[in-house]
């Protein structure tokens, strides 16, 4: 047997290591990605909480800038005859009046004077306690006890605690109008009044459409939505924008409104629907029953805990337009 030189051992031995140690280079370098699993019921719900959490934080941030300093913030001339001053605590159910009243002041700054102070300021205690008020309060002249007379209904309103409880934000609006017409014997000008109103609809809405429904329309959708602090209402928002993308593309075929279940005209709504929550009602059903797949009948229920099964924004978008099709038959 001959010998084996040594040299020829070692460089052999190198060898294998360096191609060893290359292989085992190339295998991380060209790894390939898995692609990302599935998300649990867990990590599903984890992230909602998120979600509903940054929305929380930003509403507080709107707050923070809405609510006045501690000295308070005036809007109006001095001298007007129609006088607001609200005294409110720093929360998210206290937004849309805040931004209602900036918005009734911007509208007649010569007319209506609006003051508002936070409760837990001097001057914020000083005036609950001179109309002997002991909740957040807001003042027309006064005043927290109204009577509102609209669509031919009477409703006895009472500006004090959260909006939506006896009173909605909306309703100062129609206070302050009715003030305008008592004291210079005119309210809001028809475009300013229609303006407000509309402007009113979508703070409360956190929306921008405000249409009456439309009877002669192949479709008639009615949003009855909960209050922007509710934690369902991210599913209500983006299905309200699914929808305004379907209006804009079927126009005068298809109506949509949008309500509050908190303000007077949505409560109207569920109780005349016999609903208990917020809901899509689409031609005055919430119930469905559209094609499937492979000729089969689906079910889709659009009102909120009427049904195990919660409606997506994709369900509402297809039920509309099997309605859409099924009138061009």
């Amino acid at each position: 047997m001959k010998h084996i030189p040594w040299g020829f051992v070692i460089f052999v031995t190198v060898a294998l290591a360096a191609i060893y140690g290359l292989s085992r280079l190339t295998s991380r370098t060209y790894q390939p990605t898995l692609p990302p699993t599935a998300l649990t019921e867990s990590q599903k719900t984890k992230q909602a909480s998120e979600h509903r959490h940054e929305q929380e934080a930003e509403a507080m941030k709107v707050a923070s800038v809405s609510m006045p300093t501690e000295s308070g913030k005036q809007m109006g001339s001095p001298t007007a005859k129609v006088k607001v001053i609200a005294v409110l605590p720093p929360s998210e159910c206290q937004i849309p009046t805040l931004l209602v009243l900036d918005e009734i002041a911007k509208a007649d700054p010569k007319r209506v004077r609006v003051e508002i102070y936070s409760m837990a300021s001097p001057k914020g205690m000083q005036i609950l306690r001179q109309y002997g008020a002991t909740c957040a309060s807001v003042f027309i002249n006064g005043k927290t006890e109204f009577t509102l007379t609209s669509d031919g209904e009477t409703r006895y309103v009472v500006c004090q605690k959260t909006p939506g409880m006896s009173y909605q934000s909306t309703d100062l609006i129609e206070i302050v109008h009715m003030e305008l017409k008592r004291l210079y014997g005119r309210g809001f000008d028809e475009a300013t009044l229609k303006k407000l109103r509309e402007k009113g609809r979508q703070i409360v809405t956190g929306t921008t459409h405000s249409e009456a429904p439309n009877p002669s329309a192949k479709v008639v959708v009615e949003v009855l939505a909960p209050p922007q602090r509710a934690s369902i209402y991210p599913l209500f928002s983006e299905t309200v924008k699914v929808l305004e993308r379907l209006k804009e593309k079927h126009g005068k075929d298809l109506s949509l409104s949008v309500y509050v279940l908190t303000t007077a005209e949505g409560q109207k709504r569920m109780h005349a629907y016999n609903l208990t929550g917020p809901a899509v009602v689409i031609n005055g059903k919430t119930v469905h029953e559209i094609q499937g797949p492979f000729n089969t009948k689906r079910k889709v229920v659009t009102a909120f805990g009427a049904s195990p099964t919660l409606f997506t924004p994709k369900d509402v978008a297809e039920v509309v337009n099997a309605y859409l099709r099924q009138s061009q038959k």
